[in-house]
């Protein structure tokens, strides 16, 4: 391997990676348009790719519905962390003469006819893929959820990338796919974004994959966001308290509909500055938090297939979720409510902490602005 190679992937490993590949614009030439790096780097040659896994156990809890917030911190810290390996690596580079870039971690989505703002999208395709360079470099395959699957921590990592016009000897692409088609992404997605049986085809270096043919991505962006978050049944959640009237649509055309009414409804669409607006900004900053409340098809996927079912049956048991009026969100008691809000989805409320609204503040430290703007208004209601 040339020195820079060798040099790149000694830098993310001291910097604290703990996966890194390399791979080229030329090898990527098969994958679905958010493959080309050059979309962001006209003079890209190259893409390193790392990762770094999420805490096991904090994940584990989270989906359990132990603990909430472990996840959501650990998520912050990785991502940060991603940010900072990326930085060194363009400074690396730009000083050796070659041009780079590090690509936005998360919510960085190509611009989309007619659609004004990310609250109007409904393709959410990324300037660039993490998982494609992910693959192509050989840190791992695509699993059955179309989340990268790796050897070493199954699909619960995070993924940075940096593109740049050095041209790097490309790793080994990995020959066997860790996913063994057990499918619990999909019976643990409560808005069943995930197909359990219907599959499509994905190109990406040479390697054609059968992944779950999936809903609409703005299927996803509602369970993810957390516009709703019960399973069909009823008989479990993730983190999310919100719940809609009906069933979510069928069709593409009325779902990507709900979706951009529930995003202009929504109040953290209103702020300047957001996770969805400026997402290294928000990550980057001391004060901002982490939101997480699904994603639990990544968490389910363990390296270990055993420790899969684990997680499959401890999602499947874990209860439904319920708001807090300090912004916490709790494992409903038996107790809880559901309340009519004006942002298009219903909340479920703890019936001790809808009949004490009247009584108390407003709670400030809420740690979602919906969050906060539904207790106002339940607050203000009573």
């Amino acid at each position: 391997m040339s020195g820079l190679s060798q040099q790149i992937k000694d830098y993310v490993i001291g910097a604290g990676g703990a996966l890194v590949g390399l791979t080229s614009k030329e090898r990527l030439s098969d994958a679905p348009p958010s493959g080309d790096p050059s979309y962001l780097l006209a003079s890209a040659q190259s893409v390193v790719s790392f990762a770094l896994p999420i805490d096991s156990e904090a994940a584990l809890r989270f989906i359990s519905k132990e603990d909430w917030l472990g996840h959501c911190y650990d998520r912050k810290e990785i991502i940060s962390k991603l940010y900072a390996i990326g930085d060194g690596l363009v400074t690396l580079l730009r000083r050796k003469g070659f041009d780079a870039v590090s690509v936005d971690i998360n919510s960085n989505y190509r611009p989309e006819e007619g659609a004004n703002n990310v609250t109007e999208m409904t393709e959410f395709h990324p300037d660039f893929s993490h998982r494609y360079a992910a693959l192509a470099s050989g840190i791992g395959r695509l699993g059955w959820s179309g989340n990268l699957m790796t050897p070493e921590f199954g699909s619960m990592v995070e993924l940075g990338s940096v593109i740049t016009s050095a041209q790097l000897e490309c790793d080994p692409l990995l020959a066997k796919s860790p996913c063994d088609n057990c499918k619990m992404c999909a019976l643990v997605c409560p808005v069943e974004m995930i197909d359990l049986k219907e599959s499509m085809n994905v190109t990406v270096a040479g390697t054609t994959q059968k992944i779950a043919r999936k809903r609409p991505n703005t299927c996803c962006w509602i369970g993810c966001t957390g516009y709703e978050g019960l399973a069909p049944g009823g008989e479990w959640s993730n983190w999310s308290p919100y719940r809609l009237d009906a069933p979510l649509p069928e069709d593409k055309v009325n779902l990507d509909a709900l979706c951009i009414s529930l995003q202009k409804a929504d109040p953290q669409m209103h702020q300047e500055h957001n996770s969805f607006t400026d997402y290294r900004s928000f990550v980057l900053n001391p004060e901002s938090f982490h939101y997480t409340v699904c994603g639990f098809c990544r968490s389910v996927c363990h390296a270990d297939r055993d420790k899969r079912l684990v997680r499959r049956d401890r999602i499947h048991n874990s209860g439904v979720s319920a708001l807090r009026e300090d912004g916490m969100h709790v494992v409903a008691t038996g107790n809880s409510v559901i309340e009519n809000t004006p942002y298009l989805v219903n909340v479920n409320i703890e019936k001790s902490d809808s009949e004490s609204f009247q009584k108390e503040e407003i709670a400030s430290s809420s740690f979602n602005p919906l969050d906060h703007e539904v207790i106002a208004f339940l607050k203000n209601k009573k």
